[in-house]
């Protein structure tokens, strides 16, 4: 017999506790997520704060969030000291010609290694998985007596090298992978009608692989441009310095230019963040796509 529209609906208590479950854990996860972005953000508003006060209003204890006297003197400092420009222009150019260098050579022994067949292919695999697991500190002593050998010691050339061979590795496991999501059949209808294979490989691998360059050049732009460890070891004089080391000049033995550090801070990170606002979504399928490719 039909129930009488006028009498509701019976929901079990399982359901109920069920849907109540589910809200709980909804709840938990925004609680979570609003933690995760006022734990990452306090730094960066701390940072932004300081790079707009004076030094002395830096070491107040209590420290204030809203600085009594608002100045934009460490920007002002930093665009109109000559050197420091030229550590931006040297952070700058290094990034990109790292950047491209391993796009480039990445992408041919990417899809040489998901294309071909050769002897030998698994342990270039192995070595280069290996590349990234290795302790990039216990280089340091071996790269500096190779660019002392050479005469590249104190050059942005020896930077250039130094960060390819770990940034290179890099773009090749991950632009494989993402090749061997990409059906060769494509590559193959292409070549019949009338491509040669390299021709194929830039009108239907590469604009189908964006995503994969965007994410391996973002993620390469990214360590080239915040690494410190090697540019301290191989660099000395100041027209060769690059963001990384004029950051950590600025701290003194007696006085530490706090502002001026911050503000130089919040400009290194600010082509960063630009990048990442435009470029996450192709970050992500780059990262992710391949990833259960063997």
């Amino acid at each position: 017999m039909p129930r009488p529209a006028t009498e509701p609906a019976v929901v079990s208590p399982y359901y109920l506790g069920l849907r109540n479950r589910e809200r709980l854990a909804r709840f938990a996860a925004y609680v979570l997520l609003v933690l995760a972005i006022v734990i990452v953000f306090f730094p960066l508003a701390w940072m932004a704060t300081v790079s707009v006060r004076p030094n002395l209003e830096v070491t107040r204890m209590p420290p204030d969030w809203i600085p009594e006297i608002f100045t934009w003197e460490p920007y002002a400092k930093i665009f109109t000291t000559p050197r420091y420009l030229v550590v931006f222009a040297n952070t700058m150019v290094i990034s990109l010609v790292v950047t491209a260098l391993s796009l480039v050579l990445g992408a041919m022994a990417a899809y040489a290694l998901a294309r071909f067949r050769f002897a030998g292919q698994r342990a270039v695999l192995m070595f280069l998985i290996t590349t990234q697991m290795f302790p990039l500190v216990l280089l340091c002593i071996p790269y500096f007596r190779i660019f002392i050998t050479l005469g590249l010691y104190d050059t942005r050339t020896a930077l250039v090298i130094v960060y390819l061979t770990f940034t290179l590795p890099f773009c090749i496991l991950m632009l494989r992978s993402y090749f061997l999501n990409i059906p060769r059949d494509i590559e193959e209808a292409a070549m019949v009608d009338g491509c040669s294979r390299l021709g194929a490989i830039f009108r239907t691998l590469v604009p189908m692989s964006y995503p994969a360059f965007v994410g391996a050049g973002l993620y390469t732009f990214l360590l080239a441009w915040n690494e410190f460890l090697f540019a301290v070891v191989l660099i000395e004089s100041w027209e060769n310095r690059v963001l990384t080391m004029a950051i950590y000049s600025l701290m003194a033995e007696f006085v530490t230019e706090w502002n001026m550090m911050m503000a130089f801070s919040v400009l290194a990170s600010l082509p960063l963040v630009v990048a990442f606002i435009f470029l996450q979504k192709y970050m992500v399928q780059g990262m992710t796509a391949g990833a259960l490719t063997s």
